[in-house]
């Protein structure tokens, strides 16, 4: 699930890259790993979703359950966000509480 991890201190932001699928069997344990990756002192824990090929319902619960438990501060930021898990996160509407960078379908 976790693809990478890498870390700013000068802007004070983790960055994680997300890969596979996030659905009922994944998000138990991804909430604690995420969790454990934010620093202290981060202002930001970015999700970088570009390579979840599927969430449902479940795996985007995880979202807010993070963004609760992170320390005072620190926002958590979904970007990549491809079409399959924004339908999820609008229909569900986590992007309210959750802040979303949406990709935009590739044109052909």
């Amino acid at each position: 699930m976790v693809r990478s991890v890498t870390r700013d201190p000068r802007a004070r932001t983790t960055v994680v890259r997300l890969s596979g699928e996030l659905d009922v069997l994944t998000a138990s344990d991804l909430v604690p790993e995420l969790l454990g990756l934010a620093s202290d002192g981060d202002r930001e824990l970015v999700l970088d979703l570009s390579g979840i090929s599927f969430c449902d319902s479940a795996g985007a619960s995880a979202f807010p359950q993070v963004n609760r438990r992170l320390p005072a501060g620190t926002r958590l930021f979904l970007r990549g966000v491809t079409r399959q898990p924004a339908k999820v996160l609008r229909l569900l509407g986590l992007y309210r509480s959750v802040p979303c960078e949406f990709t935009r379908p590739a044109r052909t």
